[in-house]
């Protein structure tokens, strides 16, 4: 970046600092986190709201709980109230398409674990082609001519649910996870009382609104993104994002943090990693411990082949010493455990035991994963001799 471009930012570069300090101190003023790291990438996620025409990607945020009361519509509804042109909103219908086309907004959407089972499947379509400023577009027919029209999706959103696994898994691959959990009687936090907050979060909008006025002097968005690429840090630590999508996302907010200080910079950079990471890590977890679970289950099934879905859950649930009662994981069912097993490529299918049939799984598939995952290489040999050699009815599971 050359010194006149260097020169045009340095003379806002004091402001963008006063703005982070500020909302930051803000939010944690409310919110209890599991660590610093929510609270950077959600004041990031807030500024570049006033700097989206600058981005062809745009990060969710997907904020959720494992359960009630961990303040998440606190949280929401600070969001709500700092970031551009934005509009809560909880129960609404397909056409949200002709809003967001209209005036490019940031959502703040609510309790989507409530949407109705008919409509939400048209609204994920809308929301999940939204990140994407070139082709972030639905089409719809309109008029008596029912001429086909385009209309743009593409704006910031956030999004909360209890369940982390209310979205679907298209729409967290272009989120970054917001975890809340309850605060404990060691943590205090302030009170939140809207009428008495109303005057500051006035003051903070007044140095936010600012920001999109002076984007607009930047000849382009070059200017920052140059500045961040040709940036050591990001050179540093961009290996250890895994894949172009998850750089798409956090791109976004690490270009608004080489507004700030280095130390911003570099904690914006390492929270991204960090809240990235850690819903792989949890899935994955998840995963091996379903893998896991399933196993035990054949180990005492021996002598069968096959398992019927609906009794391989059964079992499932009944190992309540599984770290699975820790993991959110008690609400299983056929398509849930369908989908974890895919991962090990491990499918359902129609399976026949005495003289019914119905969809289950073969215990055969699970001999290939169990080996790779779960055991150690000296486990190997001993798994493969303890495969049933007969068939047998379905026997009892305990």
């Amino acid at each position: 970046m050359n010194g006149f471009h260097l020169e045009r930012l340095a003379k806002h570069r004091r402001e963008f600092i006063d703005i982070f300090e500020t909302v930051e101190a803000y939010i944690k003023k409310f919110i209890v986190f599991q660590s610093d790291d929510e609270a950077i990438v959600i004041t990031n996620w807030i500024v570049h709201t006033y700097l989206l025409h600058l981005f062809d990607y745009t990060p969710y945020l997907h904020i959720f709980s494992a359960t009630k009361q961990c303040g998440k519509t606190l949280l929401m509804g600070i969001i709500n109230a700092l970031s551009n042109q934005s509009q809560m909103l909880i129960n609404f219908s397909e056409p949200i398409f002709r809003y967001i086309d209209k005036a490019e907004p940031t959502l703040c959407i609510d309790e989507v674990d409530r949407w109705d089972s008919e409509s939400k499947e048209a609204i994920w379509g809308i929301i999940n082609s939204g990140f994407l400023r070139q082709g972030g577009s639905v089409m719809r027919v309109q008029g008596q001519s029912h001429e086909p029209v385009l209309f743009k999706t593409f704006c910031a959103k956030v999004i909360a649910g209890i369940d982390r696994n209310s979205i679907p898994d298209t729409v967290q691959d272009r989120s970054i996870p917001i975890e809340l959990v309850r605060k404990l009687q060691s943590e205090p936090v302030t009170r939140f009382r809207h009428r008495e907050q109303v005057k500051y979060q006035e003051e903070i909008i007044s140095m936010l609104e600012p920001l999109t006025e002076y984007s607009n002097d930047w000849e382009s968005q070059d200017i920052l993104f140059d500045d961040v690429h040709e940036n050591a840090l990001f050179e540093t630590y961009k290996d250890e994002i895994l894949n172009d999508r998850a750089l798409d996302i956090v791109e976004p907010l690490v270009v608004v943090a080489s507004m700030g200080t280095l130390d911003w910079l570099e904690k914006t950079i390492r929270a991204c990693i960090n809240l990235t990471k850690r819903e792989d890590q949890e899935d994955n977890n998840l995963d091996l411990e379903i893998l896991k679970v399933c196993n035990q289950v054949r180990m005492l099934n021996v002598g069968s082949k096959h398992i019927f879905t609906d009794d391989l859950i059964t079992a499932i649930h009944q190992f309540k010493e599984s770290e699975l009662a820790h993991m959110n994981g008690w609400g299983i069912d056929p398509s849930y455990l369908a989908k974890r097993l895919k991962v090990f490529g491990i499918k359902p299918t129609k399976v026949r035991i005495g003289t019914e049939s119905k969809r289950g799984y073969v215990w055969r598939d699970f001999i290939d994963p169990v080996q790779r995952w779960l055991t150690t290489p000296s486990d190997e040999e001993e798994l493969i001799e303890e495969e049933p050699v007969i068939e047998v009815e379905q026997v009892d599971l305990f």
